[in-house]
């Protein structure tokens, strides 16, 4: 399958930073923003802190860095954290494509970040569907990955479909069923409306939750870009994947690599112990929380994130 084990050429890119925009003062601390221009597409990124990097790789496919914050802040206490948009979302541009919005493309485009910021080699952090980005990036860039840390990952095969699929079913409350059938069929959600499709998000989310409650904690006040978008960049994305089956090939990872598991996510725990287990340097930390453990179990994730860099070194 070309893109998680694709081993091709790098595509060819030219990088320009347009500006580093008036700083922000973000959870307390001095952010800056930028866009980096590639050949083929604009990536919107956010800066804040000091310390070991960290690109920080949001979910979807087809959201934006948004959701992550403040949540995910508090890592800039020890260490530079580096949130963007991926192509086409949020502030970040790009042709959608299929020779644009690819595997290939966004796992370039970390690397692209991490020479423009003028970094030897990162951590990259994969929320959700962004722990598949994440892997691949730990393929393909070895030498440029301190680290690879999968937050709440998506199965990378289908070992725990079924009971996955059969959680899933048990969390939905026939009152998220009826709204999301209302939304669905309404104007705005065919109009790619941002106010509905932002409201679809949160019925989904709330099933994703130890605390259902908390979701309005998350920020899915979604972009202009990301609503219109986003629907296209899955399919995208989804095309170019194919179908995902890389358990027998996670034992080329090489990168020190911590997988944390919300016990109340929707995935099983023992999804991501295998991952964990899969992986030559692979480490697993549960915790209590769904699938937003910088909401619930904030202090465990940085905990278990700083316990993690600590037998690290240096």
């Amino acid at each position: 399958m070309r893109g998680f084990w694709y081993n091709g050429a790098r595509l060819a890119f030219a990088l320009a930073v347009i500006g580093a925009l008036t700083p922000l003062h973000v959870s307390g601390q001095r952010a800056r923003q930028g866009l980096l221009t590639l050949g083929d597409a604009r990536l919107f990124y956010e800066v804040l802190g000091d310390g070991d990097p960290i690109i920080v790789v949001h979910g979807g496919p087809g959201l934006d860095h948004s959701y992550l914050r403040p949540g995910l802040d508090a890592l800039a206490t020890r260490n530079t954290v580096i949130y963007y948009d991926q192509r086409a979302t949020g502030r970040s541009t790009a042709e959608l494509v299929d020779g644009t919005i690819n595997l290939d493309a966004f796992v370039t485009d970390i690397d692209a970040l991490r020479q423009v910021l003028g970094y030897q080699e990162v951590s990259v952090l994969g929320h959700s569907f962004g722990a598949l980005i994440a892997l691949e990036y730990a393929v393909r860039y070895p030498d440029n990955a301190r680290s690879v840390i999968l937050m709440n990952p998506v199965e990378p095969g289908r070992r725990f479909e079924e009971v996955t699929a059969q959680r899933q079913r048990d969390r939905a409350l026939p009152e998220d069923a009826e709204e999301m059938a209302e939304l669905r069929a309404s104007e705005g959600f065919f109009a790619r409306d941002p106010a509905t499709l932002s409201q679809v998000y949160r019925v989904a989310f709330r099933q994703v939750l130890k605390d259902r409650e908390l979701i309005d904690q998350i920020d899915l006040e979604l972009a202009v870009a990301t609503a219109r978008n986003g629907q296209d960049v899955a399919a995208l994305i989804g095309a170019s994947l194919g179908v995902v089956d890389w358990w027998d090939r996670l034992g080329e990872i090489e990168v020190p690599t911590l997988v944390l598991h919300g016990r109340y996510d929707v995935p099983p725990v023992e999804m991501s112990q295998a991952l964990a287990e899969a992986i030559s340097a692979g480490t697993f930390e549960v915790l209590d929380s769904g699938h937003f453990p910088y909401i619930e179990d904030r202090n465990g994730l940085l905990s278990a994130i700083s316990g993690f860099f600590a037998g690290l070194g240096r």
